[in-house]
């Protein structure tokens, strides 16, 4: 049986050479051969080549018993704070990068588009060069560089996404609130949770889902908050101090049709994920390289068995992915 691993992660150098020319926090800097990323003022986190090494990344999965990944860069991926030619340029680089990659590793590789999200027209241009070559999908993060994904700017594009068939799968970045979660680690414990929370809130609340019923949205780690806290969003959205009417769908049932990824280390979540999103919107992930593939595959055997629908089927139908490596 195959096993699609839908959440990796692999930033080429074509990404951390171009954040190399910041100069304002977060940066970027050399390390020798690799990198360093700035997680918070003078704290630098080592960018390796798991990181930024194809190859080595599906060694990894091969040894893991993971057949087919789908890849994009994720949490430092954006190209958001270059400006618009730079970030629209390095966009196309990348999004080629990825194209070529799905050549030589048919079935084995697949890869989410990076947009310049900043600009429109940037935006639909890239996206539109994504989809000739293939790529599976397009990325956005919880903000779009301290922006929220609903700005007005942003709904062609998600409207160009419905029309191309291609899911929007969003991932935790740098937060809104990130300078006062510098302490503990609470950006990355806690903090991009409710960042990709509010982001996905933010998509029905705006009405962008409701006007876009063929756009396919992936909010990872089973939801993050958002399961949990569906009867109150329910229960408060037409409030004087939130929306002040009732939806005539309610969140929650806009909710559950977004899909989701096993990503939460925790049976009891990935149990009530699935009785929360609609049958077919679950889907396996790994989030490598910050987690273990091995361990992750084996958490999602261990919690659901050899459940294929959520190992593999899900997801070759969610991606387009007609012969994954591993199947007849």
């Amino acid at each position: 049986m195959a096993v699609i691993d839908t959440q990796t992660h692999w930033y080429s150098r074509t990404l951390w050479d171009a954040y190399l020319e910041l100069d304002e926090y977060p940066r970027c800097r050399r390390d020798g051969d690799a990198y360093a990323f700035e997680l918070a003022p003078d704290r630098w986190f080592p960018i390796r080549p798991p990181f930024f090494e194809l190859e080595l990344q599906l060694e990894t999965f091969d040894a893991a018993g993971i057949d087919t990944v789908i890849s994009s860069s994720a949490s430092f991926g954006d190209v958001d704070r270059l400006p618009v030619e730079v970030a629209k340029q390095i966009a196309f680089e990348l999004n080629q990068e990825r194209a070529d990659a799905q050549r030589e590793h048919e079935g084995r590789f697949f890869g989410l588009a990076t947009l310049p999200w900043q600009d429109t027209a940037a935006a639909l241009e890239v996206l539109d060069a994504a989809a000739k070559l293939g790529l599976k999908g397009a990325l956005i993060h919880s903000n779009l560089a301290g922006r929220p994904i609903d700005d007005e700017q942003c709904r062609p594009v998600y409207a160009r996404l419905a029309e191309l068939g291609l899911p929007l799968c969003l991932h935790p970045a740098r937060t809104l609130a990130e300078e006062q979660l510098r302490d503990y680690g609470l950006e990355y414990v806690l903090g991009y949770m409710f960042d990709t929370s509010t982001a996905a809130l933010r998509l029905v609340f705006s009405g962008i889902v409701a006007e876009n019923p063929g756009l396919r949205v992936v909010h990872p780690h089973c939801g993050a908050t958002l399961p949990y806290l569906a009867g109150r969003i329910d229960s408060s959205h037409d409030k004087p101090y939130s929306l002040g009417e009732r939806l005539p769908t309610l969140p929650s049932e806009q909710l559950a049709h977004f899909y989701t990824d096993t990503v939460c280390q925790n049976p009891e979540a990935l149990d009530y994920a699935r009785s929360f999103y609609e049958p077919g919107h679950v889907v396996f992930g790994s989030d490598f390289p910050y987690f273990s593939a091995a361990d992750e595959l084996a958490f999602v055997r261990e919690s659901v068995g050899d459940d294929e629908a959520i190992l593999a089927a899900n997801a070759a139908k969610l991606f387009s992915i007609e012969h994954p490596v591993g199947t007849a």
